[in-house]
Formats: C-alpha cells, sequence, structure tokens
C-alpha cells in the first residue's frame, strides 16, 4: 500500500502546452491572424515553449522571398535566393515576444493578456495546438493619435502647389526651353507637372486635378493602420481599400513611418521598369541598386515628414492649418535618385518617353520642346542636388 500510494502522488498532471513544441507559424492554413478585428497575411507567429505554463509568442513578418520576382528582370541565373526581412504585425514593431501563461491541454492551450510597445497598446488572445495557431489582437492604440482622422487631396485650382510639394535645390538648372537660360529645377518640376495630363471620364485633365478627383481621402486610424477611398477608375465605383495593406506611426513631432505591403510594391516597380528599359540600361545593376536603398525600408518602415505646406515657389508656407504635405526628404529620395540616374542616360529610353507623351494631344509639340532638355539635364541635376522634398499635401 505504501508503494502504490508513493507512485500515486509522483503522478502529477501534464501542464498546458507541455506536448507542444517549438514552431513558427505561418500561411493562411496554419495560422489565422486578426488586427482589432481586419485578416492579416504576410506574418509570422513563432511559439517557444517555457517552463510549467508558460511560453513565448513571436510576432514578425515573413520573410519575402524576391528571387523569382528579381528573375523577371535580371538573368535569373546569376540570382542566388534572396528572403527578404518585411514588416512586423504592431506598427513600429519589425519583431515583437510575447510571454504568456497558458491554459488547458498539453496539446491543446489558450492564451490571453494585454501589453504594450513604445508606440502602441493592445490586448490579445487565442489558441495553439501542434498544427495551428489563432492570434487575435484587439484594442489597438497608437499612444500618439494626433494625425488620426480622415484627409482629403485639396483642390487644384490652377496652383501646383496646392496638391503637391516639390522643393528641389541643384547647383545645375535645366535650359526648359533651349533659349540658354537655366531655370531651377524645382521650377522645372512645377511646369512639367503642369502638362501632364490623363484621361478621366472620356476628358484629358490635369494628372493632379484628377488626383483630387479619383482620391476621395485617405484615413489614419487611432490603431496605426491606413484605409483609402478612391475612384476605381474602370468601373467608377467608389471602393475602400481595406485594412492591413499599410500601418504607421508618428515617431517624432514631423516624422511618420510607414509601413507597406512590399511584395505588390516590388512586383509592380520591377514590372514597369523591365517594361520601359531598353537593353542598353544595366538593369542588373538598377536592380541591385534599388534593393540596397529599399530593404530596409521593407522592414523599418518609410520615413516619412509632415508639416505645413508649401504654397508658392517661393517658399512661402501654406496659412492654412488644416493642410499638410506629407513628403519624402533628401536622406530618403537623394540615394534613391542616384540610383536610377543611368536611366536618363540612355537615349532609346529618353526617346520612348517623349513619344509617349506627344500621344497626348494637351501635350502635343511640347513634349518635343520641354522632355528631352529636362530628361538629358536629370543625371547631372541629381549628381549637383542639395536639397529635394516630394510629397502631397492633404487637407484634414
Amino acid at each position: 500500500m505504501v508503494a502504490f500510494s508513493s507512485c500515486s502522488n509522483n503522478d502529477e498532471p501534464a501542464m498546458p502546452g507541455s506536448s507542444l513544441e517549438q514552431k513558427t507559424y505561418n500561411g493562411t492554413d496554419a495560422l489565422t491572424l486578426n488586427y482589432n478585428g481586419s485578416p492579416l497575411v504576410g506574418k509570422t507567429v513563432t511559439f517557444t515553449p517555457g517552463t510549467g505554463d508558460n511560453a513565448t509568442l513571436t510576432l514578425a513578418g515573413e520573410a519575402l522571398d524576391v528571387t523569382q520576382i528579381m528573375g523577371m528582370m535580371t538573368r535569373e541565373s546569376e540570382n542566388p535566393s534572396l528572403a527578404l526581412p518585411t514588416a512586423g504585425v504592431l506598427p513600429g514593431s519589425p519583431s515583437l515576444s510575447i510571454p504568456v501563461k497558458l491554459q488547458g491541454d498539453p496539446d491543446n492551450c489558450t492564451f490571453e493578456g494585454s501589453g504594450e510597445t513604445d508606440y502602441c497598446t493592445y490586448s490579445y488572445s487565442g489558441s495553439v495546438t501542434e498544427d495551428a495557431c489563432e492570434f487575435n489582437l484587439s484594442d489597438v492604440k497608437l499612444k500618439n493619435t494626433s494625425l488620426a482622422g480622415s484627409w482629403t487631396v485639396p483642390a487644384l485650382d490652377n496652383n501646383f502647389y496646392n496638391v503637391c510639394r516639390v522643393n528641389w535645390e541643384s547647383e545645375k538648372g535645366v535650359d526648359l526651353w533651349g533659349t540658354g537660360t537655366e531655370s531651377p529645377i524645382k521650377d522645372v518640376a512645377a511646369v512639367v507637372f503642369a502638362f501632364i495630363n490623363v484621361q478621366y471620364e472620356g476628358e484629358s485633365i490635369p494628372a493632379l486635378e484628377m488626383l483630387s478627383k479619383v482620391l476621395h481621402n485617405i484615413t489614419f486610424k487611432e490603431d496605426g493602420t491606413l484605409t483609402a477611398e478612391y475612384v476605381d477608375t474602370e468601373t467608377g465605383e467608389t471602393v475602400t481599400a481595406p485594412a492591413g495593406i499599410a500601418q504607421y506611426v508618428i515617431t517624432s513631432e514631423g516624422n511618420i513611418r510607414l509601413y507597406l505591403n512590399p511584395a505588390a510594391i516590388i512586383a509592380n516597380t520591377v514590372a514597369y521598369v523591365k517594361s520601359r528599359s531598353s537593353r542598353a540600361i544595366d538593369i542588373t545593376s538598377l536592380a541591385e541598386g534599388l534593393m540596397t536603398q529599399l530593404i530596409p525600408m521593407l522592414s523599418n518602415g518609410i520615413p516619412l515628414k509632415y508639416g505645413s505646406a508649401i504654397a508658392d515657389n517661393e517658399g512661402n508656407l501654406n496659412e492654412d492649418s488644416n493642410v499638410k504635405s506629407f513628403y519624402l526628404d533628401t536622406d530618403t529620395l537623394l540615394p534613391l535618385f542616384k540610383v536610377i540616374a543611368p536611366i536618363f542616360e540612355d537615349k532609346d529610353f529618353i526617346k520612348s518617353l517623349v513619344e509617349e507623351a506627344a500621344k497626348d494631344p494637351a501635350m502635343g509639340g511640347l513634349a518635343g520642346m520641354i522632355l528631352p532638355n529636362v530628361l538629358n539635364d536629370l543625371p547631372e541635376v541629381i549628381e549637383k542636388t542639395t536639397k529635394v522634398e516630394i510629397g502631397i499635401n492633404l487637407r484634414k
């Protein structure tokens, strides 16, 4: 009896999750991940067992394998496997480890709790088995919500600076009209944008005017997500971009980190560059240069500035406090410009752009007068650039 009693006392119940091993869950089959009620894709959750009923769940972005995409525009046989880190689940946190207390059975357990990061607070709940993981983030809210709300594109009103911010300074100007007199590049940019027309509802209208017609609003939400309401130009219907396409955090006054879907950005950029480039361009070098600049932004976010809008080409500020510029600055743009500068040394590429622009009745002969001068001078303009800010204005 003593022997049997001793054996019984040592037979302790198994702890919740004790049969589960470390595993990373991803994809739509193994991982169900929700962010304030909306599903998220392209993310991972790693389960790491601890002692007793303790465990750690690590949230991160799923690595993006761009080998196939790069192969579309470079010599595929020379492309090594390339997996890039992407943005995490919570904005501002490329990777977040959350210690949890497990409840339930050794092979099927649940968890819940709350926490905070440098930029937001949140609650969580979920379940994990050997085959699947469900993770639900709720009550996610940024600590700084000063930009929260709906923003619209201001009306063009025949003033380029109502919609765009272009503040570009270079020691090299452009002989826009072929008169021997160089104009500052920021003035040239305003002139070129003014002549860019697009077809909309059967009419040729300025591209910046179409932007205000098509993009109804951009909403900065308190949970760090961005959505947009816009017109589908093919169907004419108003649609809303789903949550989870973009996230943001305010890192400091006047500074934002913007997190986008990297797969869509890279695929579209690569396809466009390849289709518009001639064989004279070293596409491999171009691709490698762009990736060098873009890779850190995939996980760390795109650094954006925001502040008072510029009112005119003299640099005066817009006095309307409800209008702000959201823009990329010199530190971000200039390295990218220097990578793509060789494109504009390709005469075939320039010729194709001019011919395409000449098809627009609104451009007509101006395409042959203006664009060649601008495009031919761009490499030197970029090389001698001291400041460049390009962005869009939004009204709250």
